[in-house]
């Protein structure tokens, strides 16, 4: 249901606006979720992120990529209990699966599917859906989200773990205007301070109640194709790096040895 006191706009300082007003319906939405420990999936405080920024437009379908035990997808459910949600997971371990729809059993809203979410969501997108992606990760996440919004269907697209100094990361700092983050400063300094009302076992100083997502618009900032090669070409040029540098540190730990010896 879209949100009559909101206009539905996505920034950083649009979403700080209406934290504040949508927080008690997020809690109310969330307290009967339980929560596991030693899973690092999305917590309360980044659904938080995602449900302020998304609950303006109303979405009736929501495409999540990414369940591991489905305590996200529960939120979900439950925070959009009008929306449909698809939720693809590639991993078929079965413990995780079985734990997963235990919890979401209950949930007529729920479609749990397995797979590449690279071949499903694309053929399930709808005009309007929002999007989560939690796996495939960094550059794999990007194709995903590119290839969603080129179809001019979804309100925004949502990847989690984009963590500052990644090549995926600095990749969409220079090449895609108008995406933004949920660390950005004064999005994050906002939700540090409410983040004891969003999660009662939120702790500020851990990495992963800080893992950050990146949003973005529906708009391309370029051509589809453009875009998609600049994205297949950084990751060849991230993945050279790399080897690179692992060589090197090889090479020189080698030779540290060879010296001791």
């Amino acid at each position: 249901m879209r949100d009559p006191e909101d206009k539905a706009t996505l920034n950083a300082t649009s979403i700080a606006g209406r934290a504040d007003r949508l927080l008690p319906d997020f809690r109310r939405a969330i307290e009967a979720v339980p929560r596991e420990s030693g899973f690092k999936g999305i917590g309360p405080r980044g659904m938080f992120f995602f449900y302020a920024a998304v609950r303006p437009f109303g979405p009736k379908q929501i495409l999540e990529s990414g369940r591991m035990r489905g305590e996200s997808t529960l939120m979900l459910t439950r925070c959009f209990p009008q929306a449909r949600i698809v939720s693809v997971e590639f991993d078929l371990d079965p413990t995780h699966a079985a734990i997963a729809e235990a919890k979401l059993r209950p949930y007529a809203n729920a479609e749990l599917l397995y797979g590449d979410s690279r071949e499903i969501l694309p053929q399930r997108v709808q005009t309007g859906d929002a999007v989560l992606i939690d796996g495939p990760k960094e550059f794999r996440a990007l194709k995903l989200a590119l290839r969603l919004l080129a179809t001019g269907k979804p309100c925004a697209v949502f990847i989690h773990d984009f963590y500052r100094g990644q090549p995926a990361r600095k990749f969409v700092e220079r090449h895609w205007p108008g995406a933004f983050f949920s660390d950005d400063p004064a999005l994050a300094a906002r939700f540090r301070d409410l983040g004891s009302q969003i999660d009662p076992t939120y702790d500020p100083d851990s990495k992963h109640s800080a893992s950050p997502f990146v949003c973005l618009p529906p708009n391309l900032p370029a051509s589809y194709p453009a875009l998609l090669f600049r994205i297949i070409w950084a990751r060849a040029v991230s993945i050279t790096v790399s080897k690179i540098v692992k060589f090197l540190l090889r090479n020189r730990s080698g030779k540290v040895l060879d010296s001791q010896g």
